[in-house]
């Protein structure tokens, strides 16, 4: 039996996958991959085919280990969806369908790049870096902290469940602290998300573009004080719910609703799959939205809400109307120990 299945530079553990799928008893299998990383999850799944299983491709999106496709899962009678690219449960966990998570080794050169922001690091005279990597990356961790370590710098990290220095989009917990940041991952989604939580310069380096550069969150943070200000005076709010696995938070909604309301505003529950502005349109007017599915939303793509957009860490700002203690990690806070 093969052990790996590579295409250009990405590699499976194939061994792994056929462990667990025995370990589990499965038969009936859905795949599930995000895009770009679907052309895999199409190569895995014609090998399993050829071994035997009755497998289905999932055609959805798969954002992360909060975006599993469980209802898919159900309507094909799968035991077992494989789920490819991604870490792990992000949010709440599935029981009733079985749930196993492979990933995605990228084997590409990046040295280059990497070398050249390590050296840009040492110049600015920054002597600490915290390191994340993205789960394709967790296997080359240890090459990049060998190198950083080489040019001078301490290297810090942590854990998030079993990997080193692991970062996903809306957690950071991984970083300790130091005086810079140091990101291995595609484009700055992770490194920008990195700068918020630790409220320092990040540096990310991409090894599939072989680029590096520095991330600049103060246009992020001043957008979201103009969100927190117009909030202040709403009269009436759409509180946002996705019924996706990890990011059905409708007992938060609730608490959410009930606090807007002790303080004489309107508010309003609707729960979607994917969140669009059309969506949003549909339900007429509103002041201002408080968004409880993914954090990143309001992050990435502010716009797709059709008035000022508050996250559940954020609106302790709104209901006391203060903003000059104003913390980015609340982005990613979902507490309500949060609210006052």
């Amino acid at each position: 039996m093969e052990r790996s299945l590579a295409i250009d530079d990405y590699e499976v553990e194939l061994s792994e996958v056929y462990a667990q799928l025995k370990d589990n008893n499965s038969t009936r299998i859905l795949v599930q991959a995000p895009d770009g990383l679907k052309r895999i999850a199409v190569l895995v799944a014609e090998k399993l085919g050829q071994d035997g299983y009755e497998v289905y491709l999932s055609g959805s999106h798969a954002w992360g280990g909060c975006d599993i496709a469980v209802n898919e899962a159900r309507s094909l009678d799968a035991d077992t969806i494989l789920h490819i690219g991604h870490h792990g449960f992000v949010g709440a966990r599935v029981t009733n369908v079985k749930v196993l998570f492979v990933p995605v080794n990228y084997t590409g050169n990046f040295l280059e790049p990497l070398k050249k922001a390590l050296e840009e690091i040492i110049r600015r005279g920054y002597k600490s870096i915290a390191l994340g990597v993205t789960i394709e990356l967790h296997k080359r961790y240890g090459e990049v902290e060998k190198l950083a370590s080489s040019v001078g710098l301490e290297v810090r990290t942590g854990f998030l469940g079993n990997f080193k220095g692991l970062v996903i989009g809306c957690n950071y917990s991984a970083l300790p602290e130091a005086d810079a940041i140091l990101i291995v991952a595609g484009g700055k989604f992770h490194a920008l998300g990195a700068a918020l939580w630790t409220r320092k310069i990040a540096w990310c380096v991409d090894p599939y573009l072989r680029s590096y550069g520095v991330v600049d969150a103060k246009p992020l943070i001043a957008r979201r004080l103009r969100d927190l200000s117009l909030a202040m005076d709403a009269r009436s709010f759409l509180i946002v719910v996705s019924f996706k696995t990890g990011q059905l938070r409708l007992s938060l909604a609730g608490e959410i609703k009930r606090r807007l309301e002790q303080g004489g505003r309107k508010a309003v529950i609707v729960v979607l799959d994917d969140v669009s502005r059309d969506r949003l349109l549909d339900f007429g007017n509103y002041d201002a939205y408080v968004n409880t599915a993914c954090p990143r939303l309001v992050i990435d793509d502010p716009d797709i809400f059709p008035g000022p957009v508050v996250n559940p860490g954020e609106l302790k700002y709104v209901l006391t109307g203060r903003l000059e203690n104003y913390d980015s990690r609340d982005l990613f806070r979902l507490g309500f120990a949060l609210l006052p």
